[in-house]
């Protein structure tokens, strides 16, 4: 732009790549000069060294590399005295200068190399102590999604359905599908967590006819809940365990054990419910009854992808007291188990006047 104006021509207006291009050359120009005076300092750091050599008297040579050959000649020297003014009249030799500027600038880059080489071969050597654990792959449980849906029957096959949904995403995420009654579960790679997969769900749900829900394959536990008022709906019911009992989570929601047209003339029934999470086992705790063989007063705990197994639970103590504010009972179709729970973490729901 300065030439420009200088020589008279017309002014030009800036565009992006001229700018760019200046912008280039500024840059190179900075590392030319950079690169520039590295290199000047080298050289100033070579040369004062060299002049301190220049300056400092020359050392005499070392005896100790040339006693040998002076004691390998005395013998020869007494043995032929005919040689002796031969060696009187060859010149002295000459003594040794200061090394050459190539010399010594070897031997500063030896000297450096061999210093930081050290350190390194230290290093290379940690202690098994020090050595770190090995990464834990992802669990299978991880790698799951199950999509639950309704009684409709399922169109495509499920080679059909993978292949559409790993299209649907671009990319390859589904290792396997398999069928469970009317659910499929979605099996991932091995490097890849089914949360990943739960978040783009709505890019492939629609391939799946008559889905409901997605969740991860987390343990679920199925219960039934007694004594809950018959003129309250479902939701309210929900939303009251949920509200004054702490950590239960519903992964889906509540439904009466019996049909609705059973209630007639009842002020009280059953509902069932599905926890999970962390706390779910809190909630289950024997009744204050006791008989050795499995009866309603038994919880029932439901957990995915395993088997149940049953093992006796001992009766309470005679005269110490017991109460249960919610009795929670297992439905009779289901697999027991006996395990208890502290009292303080058995659901509430003081709001219906349940006791």
């Amino acid at each position: 732009m300065k030439t420009t104006v200088e020589t008279g021509l017309v002014d030009i207006a800036p565009r992006e790549e001229i700018l760019v291009f200046i912008k280039m050359m500024d840059i190179v120009q900075a590392d030319y000069r950079k690169l520039i005076d590295g290199l000047q300092e080298e050289i100033d750091a070579l040369n004062s060294e060299l002049d301190q050599l220049r300056v400092s008297p020359p050392q005499p040579p070392t005896t100790t590399a040339e006693s040998p050959s002076n004691t390998h000649r005395a013998p020869e020297s007494t043995s032929a005295p005919a040689q002796q003014p031969a060696s009187t009249s060859a010149p002295a030799p000459t003594p040794v200068g200061a090394p050459s500027w190539a010399t010594v600038v070897r031997k500063g880059k030896k000297k450096a190399a061999t210093n930081t080489q050290k350190p390194a071969s230290a290093a290379k050597q940690p202690s098994p102590a020090n050595a770190p654990a090995p990464k834990k792959g992802i669990t299978m449980r991880e790698r799951r999604l199950v999509i639950k849906r309704d009684s409709s029957p399922l169109t495509p096959t499920t080679m059909e359905l993978q292949d559409a949904i790993n299209s649907a995403l671009s990319s390859t995420y589904i290792q396997t599908v398999s069928l469970k009654g009317s659910n499929i579960t979605l099996t991932t790679m091995d490097r890849v967590k089914s949360t990943s997969l739960n978040s783009k769900a709505s890019a492939f749900l629609h391939l799946v006819s008559g889905a409901t829900t997605v969740h991860l394959d987390t343990p679920a536990t199925q219960l039934l809940v007694h004594g809950l008022p018959t003129c309250h709906s479902l939701a309210t019911i929900a939303m009251e365990l949920t509200t004054f009992n702490s950590g239960l989570v519903l992964t889906e929601q509540p439904r009466w054990l019996t049909p609705k047209a059973s209630h007639a003339g009842k002020n009280a029934s059953t509902i069932v419910i599905t926890v999970t999470g962390p706390k779910a086992p809190l909630f289950v705790k024997p009744s204050a009854t006791y008989s050795s063989t499995p009866s309603l007063s038994v919880p029932t705990v439901i957990t995915l992808d395993t088997t149940a197994t049953s093992a006796p639970t001992p009766p309470p103590a005679t005269g110490a007291p017991f109460h249960t504010p919610l009795r929670i009972t297992p439905a009779p179709h289901q697999p027991t188990v006996f395990e208890a729970a502290p009292a303080a973490t058995s659901p509430q729901a003081t709001r219906f006047g349940v006791q």
